[in-house]
């Protein structure tokens, strides 16, 4: 069954486009991946919130997006109505379920690092206990920061080797200057503006990707019932 000129096209550059898709779909999961990894230490800080949800969500659609994707080409290439229409439909909650998300993140992440900070200003008060006081060298070291404000929370010259910004042994290095609680709020925030527009971005190219599925999908049906 062959399309005219213009549905072909149309054809083609939604095969085009679904390549394109799978390659946002992985750009998710990597997205996703690296901020679980990230994220992971900070969840033992506050059980108000499930901090790395956003970005389990993201592989998970990461993966779906590669796999409607796949389906897409699939009946882009084929001309089948069927297979064209059953991705539009996937594709339409896909796009609806990103943008909830993405606005979901820009709602709460002012609550969740307001809970983390809270998180943490508890877990550097009880930092005798060797979990906690493990968890806070371990931010203090990948945030590149330390205390809740400076170093000076920790008293004169008194400081641990995870505050040492170079060389040297603590309490003889140069600390860091920043103090965690700030640091803490801007990687969040940061992470959450990355996850938020990363899926809205998504969203935009998918909602492009629709539009050409349910043109295809509608010439293929017409063509369908011409040689009927």
């Amino acid at each position: 069954m062959a399309l005219n000129c213009g549905h072909s096209t149309i054809k083609y550059l939604l095969f085009i486009f679904n390549l394109l898709c799978s390659l946002c779909g992985i750009a998710l999961i990597v997205i996703g991946a690296v901020s679980l990894v990230k994220l992971e230490e900070l969840r033992e800080i506050s059980d108000e919130y499930n901090i790395v949800a956003p970005s389990i969500l993201l592989i998970v659609f990461g993966s779906v997006v590669f796999v409607i994707s796949f389906f897409g080409c699939c009946g882009a290439i084929r001309e089948s109505y069927c297979m064209t229409s059953t991705y539009s439909f996937f594709l339409i909650l896909l796009v609806i379920a990103q943008i909830v998300i993405a606005v979901l993140v820009f709602v709460f992440v002012g609550d969740v690092t307001t809970a983390i900070k809270k998180g943490f200003e508890r877990v550097f008060e009880n930092r005798d206990n060797p979990v906690n006081a493990d968890l806070v060298n371990s931010i203090q070291q990948n945030l590149q920061c330390c205390g809740k404000r400076s170093f000076l929370d920790y008293g004169v010259a008194s400081f641990p080797q995870s505050c040492c910004s170079s060389g040297g042994t603590a309490p003889l290095c140069v600390p860091f200057a920043s103090g965690c609680l700030s640091r803490l709020s801007e990687f969040l925030d940061s992470a959450g503006n990355i996850v938020a527009w990363v899926s809205l971005g998504v969203a935009a190219v998918e909602l492009v990707g629709l539009i050409s599925a349910c043109c295809l999908a509608n010439a293929i049906r017409n063509q369908q019932r011409r040689y009927s």
